[in-house]
């Protein structure tokens, strides 16, 4: 294309993008800024990095969008034009203004939070605390849509005839457990050992019985399955367990893990909790557990260490002279159902105080437990109705609700009990309905700004994944929310209650994409060291982490590098610290030379960014980019294949990445992918540090070996974990690169205060939006960046304020 045509196609660039209110001059200066310093390299012909400058621009797509945010970005920090001829700062400056006021232009036209639906989660949760049941209903409903690395924005979030229909069925499911028929259930104290029904031929064979009386367990847990076999709950629900033993044959506590399982041949496990039972004398642990009438707890300890170098339990060793350590059981004591009130809360708010009468017919199971004999009774169905439904009505919606809002579900409700049916059955319909209505399924805003009842909703689904309790909605009544004060004080009262590790958990599960840690499995070959302890551990340190810094408002800095870190027994000895004991994670000052420290060199973050074999410095590289300074690089030009690392250790990943970058087309966006995967390279896949790469171990081979639990894994070269950052900064491993980011706090702080605005607005945070995360961040370091003081300068800024 000659020089005319492009500047003919630029016109059209022109005028997609400056406002109409701008100068002819501006126009010309934009139009020469382009022509003299981009289109060599990004007209319709050359498109280096696939990138056509002289194309017309429609800001309402959202990829021309990106594509112009880019561009404004990388020349705002002197990345393009490239070489030695810059342009002018005055006339830099003069573009950046103009690409600026025409993309904040566009952006604020079209952005606005869209009606948006409860994720399956926040369903869930909102049900839960509602009627107060315990039952899972998430897994149950659709997966939900994800926007900017999130399921509660509203773009994402539509709902289909399919989705209705699923809202009902589950509707039905958290209304049944919440209607509870029959007297109040006893709550008993039972006490169970090892040694008694089924496990009574596992003595002598496979455990041993102490003159104490204590069943002592060698083994992992793996089989025979330690299981207390007499055991049985008859309601589901909140149980006291009190475990009683010791640590046998050991100077250190034995850590176990506690789970309920089903009982059948399809057994499910779910884990509660980690413990330990320390030696000596023997220790009682309590704790309360959710158990299911089909339920019963097991332990496994976990002893692979412990019995390191004794002979292997499972060879014919009888159990009496085996010198290895075990887990030596007295009794487990089960306490429960634990009951506050009867009926509970849920059951009330359904149907009040109405009495439950005999059914026509008796159900199928009858005399059971759990199996609901009578229905409910109304001497006055029609009025009991309206009554019972004006005011679940206003608890579902999540604000007062007008009678003539409700009066579609009375109407309902009655036509109902015309039809034939039983009080009960009438009520769930119109139950349903409400719970299936679109005030109760959507967070309902109206545009500009919010009213105290949308503040108190946007606040909880925030801070507690799930709808205002009273306490919240009544401050909303009385107008406090409107106030900073009263604003900031039921912020407070959120973070201080324990429903805020709801949002601990779902926000680190997003942003961090911790949701996906489990989605591969590391290769046993070369990682025998990986286990699903060391998986809990791993998340465990990022959330009390996170937790962390946020209760105790510590600097958001901490987040890039601190000197200190959350750690139990298991990630202490995968880090090589000493001196940590136990399952239960504490603050654990780092060693100078720990190579530890912020999220970077968490071991969650290392496995959730590598996959089961190989680290990528490309997937990490973009992980950094996107998850933590919030620069997402655009995505690969079609018909370039990836690099594939090589396991057998021949190559390193640089080596080929280097050939990588000979392609003109990916030379410049791996300038910046690159260097923060480089310096995480010192990491391993399950996060482990270090100096050489792994390589499949190959019989009769004469490469260098290691031993790592109990098998040989091969070394590969030697790791380079140095790099060069896009503006010419160097480092030299990940303390280094560490400190760079240091040295940029406000980098971080916005892409932080982005994400969090996102998940708490449900909707994405775009380019007319940076002056408020500006002056939140601002704000923020006034108060010494301190990570509660950003929640709080977010939550009384217009962005989450308004519509």
């Amino acid at each position: 294309m000659d020089r005319l045509h492009r500047l003919l196609s630029l016109v059209g660039v022109v005028g997609g993008m400056i406002p109409s209110a701008h100068s002819a001059d501006d126009a010309m200066a934009w139009r020469s800024f382009i022509d003299h310093h981009c289109v060599s390299c990004h007209d319709s012909e050359t498109k280096k990095s696939g990138l056509d400058l002289t194309q017309a621009a429609d800001l309402s797509q959202p990829e021309q969008m990106a594509r112009w945010v880019r561009v404004h970005d990388r020349v705002a920090k002197g990345e393009m034009p490239p070489g030695k001829r810059k342009p002018d700062a005055d006339d830099t400056q003069r573009f950046l203004s103009q690409v600026s006021q025409a993309l904040t232009q566009a952006h604020a036209a079209q952005k606005g939070t869209v009606l948006r639906r409860l994720n399956r989660l926040e369903y869930e949760n909102t049900l839960h605390d509602m009627l107060e049941i315990r039952i899972p209903l998430a897994d149950l409903l659709p997966e939900d849509g994800k926007s900017h690395g999130f399921d509660t924005v509203g773009a994402a979030l539509d709902l289909s005839s399919a989705q209705l229909q699923k809202y009902m069925e589950v509707a039905d499911i958290a209304l049944t457990a919440a209607t509870q028929k029959g007297p109040r259930p006893t709550t008993n104290r039972t006490s169970h050992r090892l040694d008694e029904e089924r496990n009574e031929k596992l003595i002598g064979q496979w455990w041993h019985k102490t003159n104490d009386g204590a069943v002592v367990v060698f083994n992992e847990g793996k089989f025979p399955a330690i299981a207390f076999e007499s055991m049985r709950v008859l309601h589901d629900g909140r149980y006291r367990l009190r475990l009683k033993g010791y640590a046998y044959q050991s100077k250190q506590p034995i850590t176990f893990g506690l789970y309920v399982a089903s009982r059948g041949r399809d057994t499910k496990f779910q884990l509660h909790d980690y413990y330990a039972l320390p030696p000596g004398e023997p220790t009682t642990l309590e704790t309360v557990v959710d158990i299911g009438r089909n339920e019963r707890i097991r332990l496994m300890p976990l002893l692979r260490d412990a019995d390191a170098g004794t002979p292997n339990p499972f060879r014919k060793v009888d159990p009496a002279k085996f010198p290895g350590a075990g887990l030596a059981i007295l009794s487990l004591e089960v306490e429960g159902p634990l009951l506050d009130e009867w009926p509970g809360r849920g059951h009330k708010l359904l149907w009040g105080d109405l009495p439950i009468g005999l059914p026509k017919f008796t159900p199928k199971g009858a005399g059971k437990a759990n199996v609901a004999v009578g229905t409910i009774q109304s001497k006055n169905p029609k009025a009991d109705a309206e009554k019972l439904l004006k005011t679940f009505v206003p608890v579902a919606f999540r604000r007062p609700v007008p009678t003539e809002r409700v009066l579609p579900y009375i109407r309902l409700a009655h036509a109902e009990l015309d039809s034939g049916a039983d009080f009960e059955q009438a009520m769930r319909t119109a139950y349903k309905a409400v719970l299936c209505s679109p005030h109760f399924l959507y967070l309902v805003e109206h545009p500009g700004k919010l009213d105290d009842y949308a503040v108190a909703s946007r606040l909880s689904y925030f801070l507690w994944r799930s709808a205002p309790d009273a306490e919240l909605l009544a401050a909303a009544r009385r107008g406090d929310l409107a106030k900073p004060d009263g604003l900031r004080q039921q912020t407070e009262r959120l973070l201080r209650d324990p429903k805020s590790q709801r949002f601990v958990k779902d926000f680190l599960g997003q942003w961090l994409n911790l949701r996906d840690i489990e989605f591969t499995i590391p290769d046993q070959k070369l990682y025998p060291d990986y286990d699903s302890t060391l998986l809990h551990a791993m998340v465990g340190e990022t959330e009390q982490f996170f937790t962390k810094i946020l209760h105790e408002n510590r600097p958001l800095t901490d987040f890039l590098h601190s000197d200190w870190t959350m750690l139990n027994e298991r990630l202490a000895k995968h880090y090589g610290i000493p001196g940590v004991v136990g399952p239960e994670f504490r603050e654990v000052k780092l060693p100078a030379n720990s190579h530890r420290g912020g999220l970077l060199s968490q071991a969650s973050i290392l496995k959730v960014s590598a996959n089961g074999t190989t680290t990528s410095p490309v997937t990490r590289g973009a992980w950094v980019l996107e998850r933590i300074l919030g620069e997402p690089p655009p995505p690969p030009p079609p018909g370039i294949p990836g690099v594939e690392p090589d396991i057998r250790g021949a190559t390193t990943i640089r080596e080929q990445l280097e050939k990588h970058r000979t392609i003109a087309t990916c030379a410049a966006c791996h300038k910046v992918i690159d260097p923060p995967g480089f310096a995480l390279e010192a990491y391993d896949v399950i996060g482990g540090y270090r100096d050489r790469y792994r390589a499949v171990f190959t019989p009769g081979s004469k490469a260098e070996t290691i031993r790592i639990s109990n098998r040989q894994v091969a070394l590969g070269p030697k790791v380079d974990a140095s790099g060069e950052l896009a503006d010419g900064r160097k480092f030299n491993g990940p303390d280094d690169f560490k400190k760079l980011l240091l040295n940029e706090p406000d980098r971080f702080a916005k892409a932080l205060a982005a994400k969090l605005a996102t998940f708490a607005t449900g909707r994405e945070i775009g380019f007319s939006d940076r002056p408020i995360i500006a002056d939140i961040v601002h704000t923020n370091a006034q108060s010494k960046r301190g990570f509660r003081d950003l929640i709080h300068a977010l939550i009384h800024s217009e962005l989450f304020l308004t519509k």
